[in-house]
């Protein structure tokens, strides 16, 4: 396995070398030890690849029972204000989700509205929701990852703003998450880990199946990804759970492009161009898993 890896590694690289932004990146076989990447400790803006880790602390709460996935929440009017991300936006003010659909959201559309109802239902049990959130992740090993914001005023933001204004990450802080929550999918011990149960852990990876905006799966055949995306002024990223038979956990990936042009020389625009490469990778991972 870990020769093939290294050669996934390798075509990994090659590919960067095409596209002219800097990428930081890792791969994770679930299950294992190993992992390939490059720039994988570096710190990046996480934006919404964030949101897979508020997801699971909010489950820990379900977990505990202090948290129930069928309360309700309530879309209030001064919830919109700044929103940019979403479905709810677009809706009347006073609509009730329950928990279940607000995390559904999260993941699926990116949902600001919900993501903010998510912070409010862990603010119900916990006096400071986004601390909760920032002990969850030191609690399961992220600790290069911070969380500053409930939600992130993208629109107030220049180009070249500066990291320290941003919820940070990095790459292998990603794929430690969701390799422990693939591990979490297939037995109590590995969702343990995480403050969670199996069926915890396996709500998760479906949350992350519904996303609108593939791109790791959306060029595969015989794969696909549990996913999501996050998107800033200067960087696009993709995290997500490579899945045999769209259930069982192959390999974590996260990959993070930073610095992208607006336009490369050839006139592309500099997101396609990212989307184009995290299409490729997720090929790329396909073809790994044929030798597994």
């Amino acid at each position: 396995m870990r020769k093939s890896l290294d050669d996934l590694g390798r075509h990994i690289e090659g590919l960067a070398e095409h596209y002219p932004f800097d990428l930081h990146w890792q791969i994770r076989p679930v299950g294992t030890h190993d992992a390939v990447g490059r720039k994988a400790d570096q710190t990046v803006a996480s934006f919404s690849t964030r949101k897979v880790s508020v997801m699971l602390a909010c489950l820990a709460l379900v977990e505990e029972g202090r948290l129930s996935l069928d309360q309700t929440l309530t879309i209030r009017p001064e919830m919109k204000e700044g929103v940019q991300a979403g479905i709810m936006r677009n809706l009347s003010s006073g609509i009730e989700l329950t928990l279940r659909d607000s995390l559904i959201q999260v993941m699926s559309t990116s949902d600001n509205i919900c993501t903010q109802l998510v912070f409010e239902a862990i603010g119900s049990v916990e006096s400071d929701p986004l601390q909760w959130v920032n002990d969850y992740c030191a609690w399961v090993g992220l600790y290069s990852t911070m969380h500053r914001e409930i939600f992130p005023r993208s629109a107030e933001f220049t180009w070249s703003h500066s990291l320290d204004s941003v919820t940070v990450t990095t790459a292998a802080d990603q794929c430690l998450l969701l390799e422990r929550l693939g591990r979490g999918c297939r037995s109590e011990e590995g969702a343990e880990v995480l403050r969670l149960s199996s069926e915890q852990c396996r709500f998760a990876l479906g949350a992350m199946t519904t996303i609108f905006t593939p791109a790791l799966g959306i060029s595969t055949r015989d794969i696909q990804f549990a996913e999501k995306n996050g998107r800033g002024l200067r960087g696009l990223s993709q995290v997500g759970l490579a899945l045999r038979d769209g259930r069982e956990p192959l390999a974590a990936v996260a990959i993070y492009a930073e610095s992208i042009p607006t336009t490369l020389p050839n006139r592309v625009p500099g997101r396609v161009a990212a989307f184009d490469l995290f299409a490729r990778v997720g090929i790329a991972v396909e073809e790994w898993s044929y030798v597994q």
